[in-house]
């Protein structure tokens, strides 16, 4: 059977997601984690008695926050992960998604130490920016590596391990804040942080590198391997179509004696064909040998210059032929922010706490993380039944729905339908706007374009996730509810803005959407 036309998900594909997915659960944890123990960390309830707070062991139980600081240093970490998504496109293009992955997870670790023996609010601060420098590594290579080893049809599926695995640490951070939400209870919450990062080092040893990584590195040999430990037995699924389409889009007309002759002198010798010109030959892998198999339909690409063939860095991705589908992606992680969705996460059990009063809150919080996990769970089974752009439209639509109930509901004092407009608030953003834009650049880009993309959207979505985390205390001082209606219209920018620019890509191949678009594999 061909690669290409699995409908089934391969077992090691699966684990490989699962585990890369626990970076996923991470950053849901370290968004989710302030939020129930808030009151706690700033003596708000009173445990702590008035300023300056006890201290246990040498450690304060508590510590003044003002809103605006308060809002700083729940919004830090997003400086952190800001910086980490910028850097993490260029380091996982350079030491691969495995590497990267470990990396992340030192500053997971070292993070969360930080906060768990935390004795001032600036080494709170410090450790929050440390633990975000994490989640932006993360936040670019665990949806790179997915859509890269995803087959076509499991793409959207496995895609979606992000924001599963996201959404259960964003619970996981609920239930252990429930559980301790007391001094000094919230500095284990704050160092579990770490506990995910050790998991997860355990089982990286036996993880593949991407293919799609490997022969842009030109590592055609590994690449094959890879591939077909992902696919399944090499009895039963024939990977050479798969990866003759990845060595056509990604280098173009150079051919397999060329990248052996360069790169593989180290690997194990293998009789080498002479070089194929025209780029009309596939490659055939059997007993660790390239052999040269029957010629299929020319795909012609201009390939002349050797630097073609490197990653594009962000002044190259801006000025090549993929810049037009780099912005679309960019602008959806924009768009997702606006939303402020985050707002939610973070600031749900104060912001409720003014309706239902502080010991319901804490339980109505809890009920809205596994409301965005059901719903997570769903849109699982919908991603690859129901096109990409009704879902994201459908999403939009409801978030912009539901803030004009909540905001109505505030207004006239009816408890309930804030609580109900919250509930659909998160529906319908799980739904679709949660897992989409995490997929999206890795079904529309190829990979020597997506580690600059996937940088800039993901410094783009932490950099609005930082700004909104900032301001909304203050914003909802001033504005009060009616902070959800910018909120709102930003939702129905979004409702536009997919109809009009985002393609359709449910089913189909980076080259069909690039073919679509008019976009070469390589600019000439």
């Amino acid at each position: 059977m061909d690669s290409r036309t699995l409908s089934t998900l391969p077992r090691h594909m699966v684990y490989c997601g699962a585990v890369t997915s626990l970076t996923s659960l991470s950053i849901g944890y370290v968004i989710g984690a302030p939020n129930i123990p808030e009151s706690a960390i700033r003596g708000l309830g009173g445990e702590c008695g008035s300023n300056p707070y006890t201290t246990q062991r040498g450690f304060p139980n508590c510590f003044h926050f003002s809103n605006l600081l308060w809002g700083f240093a729940i919004g830090s970490f997003c400086l952190g992960a800001f910086v980490g998504s910028l850097v993490g496109g260029g380091l996982q293009n350079k030491l691969g998604r495995i590497k990267t992955l470990l990396i992340s997870n030192a500053f997971y670790i070292v993070g969360s130490i930080i906060l768990g023996l935390t004795f001032h609010q600036a080494q709170f601060i410090l450790g929050r920016i440390v633990i975000g420098v994490a989640c932006g590594l993360g936040g670019v290579v665990a949806p790179t590596y997915l859509g890269e080893i995803a087959t076509i049809q499991g793409r959207g599926t496995v895609g979606t391990f992000h924001q599963l695995f996201l959404v259960i640490g964003l619970l996981l951070s609920n239930l252990l804040g429930l559980a301790w939400s007391t001094p000094p209870g919230w500095r284990f919450v704050l160092a579990f942080n770490g506990v995910p990062a050790l998991i997860q080092c355990f089982f990286l040893t036996r993880l593949v590198e991407s293919p799609r990584y490997l022969v842009s590195q030109k590592r055609i040999k590994e690449a094959a391997q890879s591939l077909q430990i992902l696919r399944g037995p090499e009895k039963s699924v024939s990977i050479q179509e798969e990866l003759d389409d990845m060595i056509l889009l990604l280098l173009g007309e150079s051919t397999p004696s060329d990248i052996n002759e360069q790169n593989l002198k180290a690997a194990e010798d293998a009789p080498v064909p002479p070089a194929v010109q025209g780029g009309d030959s596939h490659v055939t892998l059997k007993n660790d040998s390239f052999t040269v198999a029957a010629p299929r339909p020319s795909k012609q690409v201009n390939s002349n210059s050797s630097n073609r063939r490197e990653p594009y860095g962000f002044r190259t991705l801006f000025r090549s032929e993929c810049s037009g589908l780099a912005a679309i992606g960019i602008s959806i992680h924009l768009l997702q922010q606006g939303t402020g969705i985050n707002a939610l996460v973070y600031y749900s059990t104060s912001f409720l706490g003014d309706t239902f009063g502080p010991g319901n809150s804490k339980y109505i919080t809890v009920g809205v993380s596994l409301c965005n996990l059901v719903t997570t769970i769903v849109a699982i089974f919908l991603i690859n039944r129901v096109n990409r752009k009704t879902l994201l439209m459908v999403s939009f639509g409801g978030i912009a729905f539901s803030a004009a109930i909540l905001v109505v509901g505030a207004y006239t004092g009816v408890g309930i339908l804030v609580a109900v407009a919250l509930f659909m608030y998160i529906t319908a953003f799980a739904i679709g706007m949660g897992p989409i834009p995490w997929i999206l650049l890795s079904e529309f880009l190829p990979t020597y374009a997506l580690s600059s993309a996937s940088s800039a959207a993901t410094g783009v979505n932490w950099g609005a996730n930082f700004v909104i985390s900032l301001l909304f205390p203050s914003l909802t001082k001033a504005m009060g509810n009616s902070t959800f209606v910018l909120f709102g219209s930003f939702a129905l920018i979004g409702v536009i803005f997919v109809w009009r620019f985002v393609p359709e890509t449910r089913g189909r191949s980076i080259e069909q959407v690039m073919a679509e678009k008019g976009i070469p594999p390589r600019s000439t």
